[in-house]
């Protein structure tokens, strides 16, 4: 297949999309206008409307090439995650085939090649731009701010697919990771195999490291889409925590708290729509142009405060709410509904019907802090910190030590994050089995499966090892495939 690229008319201006067509269906996609790669990255300018295509990319619609309402890159992403959970029940709507694990963790359902084509296209979008961007004309400091986003996205996004395609790194870095990519695909480009699972981190390790030193001073404004220094430390401490590198998880999540302060419990009410939130660390802000509409995590909450048409498909498990003290404000957000089922007020969309939706905010980060003291034994700071959260949130204070701790922290951690995208990969990183009880019974989903079952675990599309000569086109250990059933063994 010959070399495509492509620019996009999207946002208020002409941004880029860059795609490559070569052995690989990951990397097609469908054209707008084409000129040539010399031109877009003949200026800074360039190659700056070559990143807000990148960014534009990771919220845009039919970024995965599922050409399906459900597929909008990282708000996707955040529903397929929660959906996978124990805390949240899907009535309806786009995602009731992940919720019931229905099978689309299979290599020929269209998940798993929406969530790998969205990926790929990203990093070979960026990948074009660190490639380019040293020769670009224009000053050194607006080439070194494009740069240092460029690799952050990337870093980001081999991370993402690493959490999605490989089970979690402390018991699994040895097997096989994703395909590593770090220049523009060609005609030519062979495929890569998939490597080790400690490659690919090392991959995002060195991308996110360098894209903090090279954002130093970088001020993103009100663009809370884009990466910056702080948003990278975040993404840093999130990395580190799935190393169990617990003192590096620290040490980032507290260079964020010195930034970013924490939702007031007004804010944590208010319906998670504004990004001018002081705690909304990365994020979306949806326009007129830019709007998910009946497909955002708005419309799909099922609470009736949207005034436009919803799907009204997801509730809360009733399990879940007992997890909640009666004072905990978070309590108030849940309504019993029909005698069978609880409505959350979390997420309302505001009057126009394009609330933003956030992607990382301080509490997560306080989380991270606190997890990471209570993994290293220091279980009194570690509640000092976390009774901070619960104080603010009026719920009652975890005073256990040891492994108990730690899963009082796992429960606070769902108890403040739920439906921002964390349930499956804190499920897998955990090495913790799905044991929905309750209500979900009622919907279809009272699903059990035991800790590191290869059903949270996502299957490379077929189309990569049919198409990927570097791929072996069978299960793991005799190829390079993942196993759909059974549980993986730690050696």
């Amino acid at each position: 297949m010959k070399p495509i690229k492509y620019i996009y008319s999207i946002f208020t201006g002409i941004l880029l999309a860059i795609t490559t067509s070569s052995c690989s269906d990951f990397l097609e996609t469908n054209p707008s206008t084409s000129v040539a790669d010399n031109q877009v990255f003949k200026t800074v300018a360039g190659a700056q409307a070559a990143l807000n295509g990148s960014y534009y990319h990771m919220r845009a619609y039919n970024s995965g090439g599922a050409n399906r309402q459900d597929d909008y890159g990282i708000p996707s992403i955040q529903i397929i995650s929660d959906m996978h959970g124990e805390d949240i029940i899907a009535w309806g709507g786009w995602y009731t085939f992940v919720y019931n694990y229905w099978g689309e963790t299979q290599a020929g359902i269209f998940r798993t090649s929406q969530l790998w084509t969205f990926h790929y296209r990203l990093i070979n979008n960026v990948n074009a731009i660190i490639t380019n961007i040293d020769g670009a004309e224009g000053s050194l400091q607006d080439k070194t701010y494009i740069k240092g986003q460029a690799l952050a996205i990337r870093g980001w996004a081999y991370f993402s697919l690493a959490r999605f395609f490989q089970q979690t790194y402390s018991i699994a870095k040895d097997m096989p990771g994703v395909p590593i990519y770090t220049e523009p695909t060609t005609e030519t480009t062979e495929g890569k195999p998939r490597g080790t699972l400690e490659q690919t981190y090392q991959q995002v390790l060195a991308d996110l490291v360098e894209a903090e030193k090279l954002l130093e001073g970088y001020d993103r404004g009100s663009r809370i889409n884009t990466f910056d220094q702080v948003v990278i430390q975040g993404v840093l401490s999130d990395v580190y925590q799935v190393m169990n590198n617990w003192e590096k998880s620290y040490e980032y999540a507290q260079k964020v708290l010195q930034v970013y302060p924490l939702t007031t419990n007004d804010e944590y009410l208010s319906g998670f729509n504004d990004e001018t939130i002081p705690s909304w660390i990365w994020g979306m802000r949806q326009t007129e142009e830019q709007n998910m509409g009946d497909y955002s995590i708005f419309a799909m909450w099922g609470n009736d405060t949207r005034k436009c048409y919803t799907f009204a498909g997801y509730f809360s498990a009733d399990d879940f709410v007992k997890l909640f003290n009666d004072e905990d404000i978070r309590a108030s957000q849940f309504e019993y509904w029909w005698d069978q089922i609880f409505a959350s007020f979390k997420f309302r969309d505001n009057e126009d019907c394009r609330g933003s939706i956030v992607f990382m905010r301080s509490e997560s980060m306080l989380l991270n802090a606190v997890e990471a003291l209570a993994r290293q034994g220091k279980d009194q700071d570690a509640k000092d910190l976390l009774w901070t959260l619960q104080d603010l949130r009026k719920a009652t204070r975890s005073v256990s030590s040891g492994d108990a701790l730690i899963e009082d922290i796992l429960i606070e951690r769902r108890k403040e994050l739920y439906g921002e995208g964390y349930a499956l990969f804190d499920m897998v990183r955990n090495q913790k089995p799905l044991l929905r009880t309750g209500n979900h019974i009622n919907y279809g989903g009272a699903k059990t499966f035991p800790a590191r079952s290869w059903r949270f675990i996502f299957q490379l599309p077929s189309s990569e090892l049919k198409n990927n000569k570097s791929l072996v086109d069978d299960i793991w250990p005799d190829g390079d495939q993942n196993p759909y059933e059974g549980v993986y063994t730690p050696n």
